[in-house]
């Protein structure tokens, strides 16, 4: 994983801005998700500053975040975090 975040550093300018992260990364991080997790606080807030009305993101400590959430596709049982409910959807009592 360690390459492909290489790869992002490699390819994004150190200062881009927020809604154009879509584009510039072929959708892998998507800016709508970013901003909810923004909103809660699951982003520091030095990974990003504005420009008045715009929203930058500072390329380097971002993706140094992002990467902490990255975990291989085929990871074991173990590895994984446990399956959250669907929207509307009630757990089981049990």
């Amino acid at each position: 994983m360690q390459q492909l975040i290489e790869q992002l550093r490699q390819a994004l300018p150190p200062v881009f801005l927020g809604s154009a992260s879509d584009e510039l990364t072929g959708s892998a991080i998507n800016w709508g998700t970013v901003q909810n997790k923004r909103c809660r606080g699951e982003i520091p807030d030095d990974c990003f500053v504005r420009s008045g009305p715009r929203v930058l993101v500072v390329r380097d400590k971002f993706l140094d975040w992002w990467a902490s959430t990255l975990q291989p596709a085929r990871a074991t049982k173990g590895d994984h975090m446990p399956p959250q409910p669907r929207a509307g959807r009630r757990r089981l009592a049990g």
